[in-house]
């Protein structure tokens, strides 16, 4: 599905932007998970929990404005050449419930933190594995500790720039396999795949009243013979 996205030039283009200014050091931001390309993981399910989460969509919104809503709180630092974005992703996300199949609303409250270089970023030929495992060389610089996938080319003359695939990125990550839609969600039959939730079964009656004995269910009709 990701693939029929890409495909689209990219419609979550222009979904983020930061905006340089120096004299700001906190922003935050409100999208939809449509607007960031993810409409798949957007429900009823996920927009009713966001709403009891106290999740809105913004009047910025114009493209989605009864979409999942996104929010993003996010920190600005500035370090050498180089500016540090820190933020959480704020969102509700449609998973499929891992018992019976269902719709499973998923809360996201995810971390995330960007540099934006006015230098060009380049591959480094040696990997140095302090660094990866967040033991920078340099103290208090700690934007070697952030993976050079979060890494994006800022020239001094441009005046913004788009983050929009980054934060559709860390929202995909947090889709799981193992969602549930209720703690007490009593999945499906496995001998003929009812709904539990919905109603019950005949199975488990039936079994308990089929006695089976291994192999030696059958001796007794056989001596008999």
């Amino acid at each position: 599905m990701d693939q029929d996205v890409d495909d689209l030039d990219s419609p979550w283009e222009g979904a983020i932007l930061y905006q340089r200014n120096p004299s700001i050091s906190h922003l935050e931001y409100c999208t939809t998970l449509e607007r960031l390309g993810l409409g798949q993981l957007s429900t009823e399910v996920s927009k009713s929990r966001a709403s009891l989460m106290g999740l809105r969509v913004t009047k910025s919104v114009k493209d989605f404005p009864h979409g999942t809503p996104v929010l993003i709180s996010m920190d600005v630092t500035r370090t050498k050449q180089n500016l540090k974005l820190d933020g959480i992703i704020r969102t509700v996300i449609t998973l499929g419930c891992n018992r019976c199949g269902g719709p499973a609303a998923d809360c996201v409250f995810s971390n995330f933190s960007l540099v934006l270089t006015e230098e060009p970023i380049e591959e480094p030929e040696i990997i140095n594995m302090g660094v990866i495992y967040g033991q920078s060389e340099q103290g208090d610089d700690d934007d070697e500790s952030v993976d050079l996938d979060d890494w994006l080319y800022f020239p001094p003359e441009e005046k913004s720039i788009d983050i929009s695939k980054n934060i559709r990125d860390m929202v995909h990550l947090e889709i799981k396999i193992n969602a549930i839609c209720d703690p007490m969600c009593k999945g499906l039959c496995l001998n003929c795949g009812q709904n539990l939730n919905n109603s019950s079964c005949n199975c488990s009656q039936q079994g308990s009243n089929l006695k089976s004995y291994g192999p030696l269910g059958g001796l007794k009709e056989k001596l008999q013979q």
